[in-house]
């Protein structure tokens, strides 16, 4: 969606833009990802890991195959992609024909994998190849798509609930930031709640989570998209079967009105960047049983890989780098953390 693409930096493709030619497994599988020179292998968290929201549609230069399969290969045990009928139309255009496609790229990647294990290239001290078997996702239209939901798009996200794979609705929600990189206008501010609210009602009807995407300018004091989406969740009423602040990047007062409400708060790549201290501050003082890890691929590569293109493998990054933060903040183990956000993520997403 953005025009900032930034390099894949696995060592594999890497390689293969550099002679040209096939990757074999190993190389498809390498956990090694290089920049600028340096060469940084993704640490194994040392429990599952979850990806609670990918865009699998979304990649420049990394194929979903693979990145599926590196995934399990890291250590990643559950994965939450998106599809979105406006912005993910192009590639499907009904939720039936991204279930034809996610199947296909899951069998792909787990014969990849079986390879790779075959082939020694994978270590299954560490491996998760029960992610094949619990890869799901969320339909519903980001809010630069409010102007166009129609009836017919609020149908056929309420077909997509019929799917077993579909396991909420997402992403949703307000976003009144101007995206100069893509020179997108945030739409009318009650477009998007008419939107948001029509979305959040299927939630509620058919008792399934949400995901929210909020997000205004920098300079807004206010917060004005969190404010109105906190009202319309006081209003409407917090989906029983949860909701998702996803990317969360915002302070520990915002975090925890939402907290207040019920709200899962969804952690991702940015919150390890050396500028965002104060959404590491919400991180550590979130409460345990509403806390959750996204890496929102192919954007926000954590550090120290940062601008490269994001994929679920480097959830394990996210996960260690952050628990390790809060456990030194707070004197929890960072085993503990990790073990709380994933039972949170199969509570939410099974």
């Amino acid at each position: 969606m953005s025009k900032r693409h930034g390099q894949s930096g696995q060592v594999g493709l890497v390689e293969q833009d550099a002679q040209g030619g096939s990757l074999n497994p190993t190389l498809r599988l390498s956990l090694a990802y290089m920049k600028k020179s340096k060469v940084f292998e993704l640490p194994w968290a040392g429990a599952p890991v979850a990806d609670t929201h990918a865009h699998l549609m979304s990649f420049w230069r990394v194929d979903p195959v693979s990145a599926l399969a590196r995934a399990a290969a890291a250590g990643v045990g559950q994965l939450t992609t998106i599809w979105d009928p406006l912005s993910d139309g192009r590639h499907a255009s009904s939720a039936a024909e991204f279930h034809v496609l996610l199947e296909g790229w899951i069998a792909e990647a787990r014969a990849l994998f079986a390879q790779g294990v075959a082939a020694g290239a994978v270590d299954e001290a560490r491996a998760m190849p029960e992610l094949f078997d619990h890869i799901s996702y969320l339909a519903g239209v980001h809010p630069y798509g409010a102007p166009r939901y129609t009836d017919a798009v609020h149908a056929q996200v309420a077909e997509a609930l019929d799917d077993p794979w579909c396991r909420g609705i997402g992403e949703i929600g307000l976003d009144y930031h101007f995206d100069a990189d893509d020179d997108i206008e945030a739409a009318p501010h009650d477009i998007q709640i008419h939107a948001m609210v029509r979305q959040l009602a299927l939630a509620h009807e058919h008792r399934l989570p949400v995901e929210l995407h909020l997000r205004h300018e920098d300079a807004d004091e206010e917060r004005s998209s969190h404010a109105d989406a906190y009202r319309v969740l006081s209003e409407e009423g917090v989906p029983e079967a949860g909701c998702v602040l996803h990317c969360f990047g915002e302070d520990r007062a915002t975090m925890e009105r939402f907290a207040g409400l019920g709200c899962y708060i969804a952690f991702g790549g940015a919150a390890t960047f050396k500028r965002n201290e104060d959404v590491r501050e919400a991180f550590c003082a979130c409460p345990l049983d509403l806390l959750l890890f996204e890496t929102d691929c192919p954007y926000m590569a954590p550090e120290p890989i940062r601008g490269l293109e994001c994929e679920p493998a480097m959830i394990c990054q996210t996960a260690l780098t952050l628990a390790a933060a809060r456990a030194e903040r707070t004197g929890e183990r960072a085993e503990d953390i990790l073990h709380a956000a994933w039972e949170n993520s199969k509570r939410l997403f099974g």
